[in-house]
């Protein structure tokens, strides 16, 4: 089965869309950084993030990945912006022992602010993606059978309907402690 894996780790959003890339762009240093045989990443996104990227962000993402070695049982996919109407649904068919969502999330905090977030402790309503679906209310549905947490990032800037790629600077500067955040929940670091 294809995501018959104990750990899923999923970035929502769509790299269009200046911030709201964050998810997939996490996702896809995690795929190439990883070797990652179980997905395909997307080699414009990783391209874009070795030719764009601050040279210092990108050293720091880079040195995560030395010594390391991705678990068994974990997987990594970019849920696109239609994760929660495709992906999340799926739940009901694997037995997964833990979901790490990697999102955009509003809050009051600052730009490129990375916490992580328990959907029931989020208000229904309250985390919607910039495409007008509800996140946390299947989120909490799929908690009652795995955990399930939310490595969010305030975004700076999402342009959506006019196309902007590329992270903004503060959003940018977030993804190596968004890395470190995955990379403990999946029992590497």
């Amino acid at each position: 089965m294809p995501y018959d894996s104990d750990i899923i780790v999923i970035g929502c959003g769509n790299i269009l869309f200046k911030d709201d890339g964050y998810g997939p762009i996490v996702i896809n240093l995690l795929q190439k950084y990883f070797n990652d045989k179980n997905d395909y990443y997307d080699p414009a996104v990783t391209s874009y993030v070795e030719e764009e990227f601050d040279k210092d962000v990108l050293t720091q993402i880079k040195e995560k990945f030395e010594d390391v070695t991705l678990p068994e049982g974990v997987q990594f996919i970019d849920g696109g912006t239609a994760a929660p109407m495709n992906f999340f649904p799926l739940y009901n068919e694997y037995n997964w022992k833990k979901l790490i969502v990697i999102d955009v999330v509003e809050s009051d905090a600052t730009p490129g602010t990375v916490s992580v977030f328990d959907p029931n402790a989020m208000q229904v309503g309250k985390y919607d993606n910039p495409h007008g679906m509800t996140v946390e209310e299947p989120l909490q549905k799929i908690s009652e059978k795995c955990e399930v947490l939310i490595v969010g990032c305030k975004p700076a800037s999402i342009p959506i309907p006019d196309v902007d790629v590329g992270l903004s600077e503060s959003v940018e500067k977030a993804i190596p402690e968004a890395i470190d955040i995955v990379l403990k929940e999946i029992g590497v670091k």
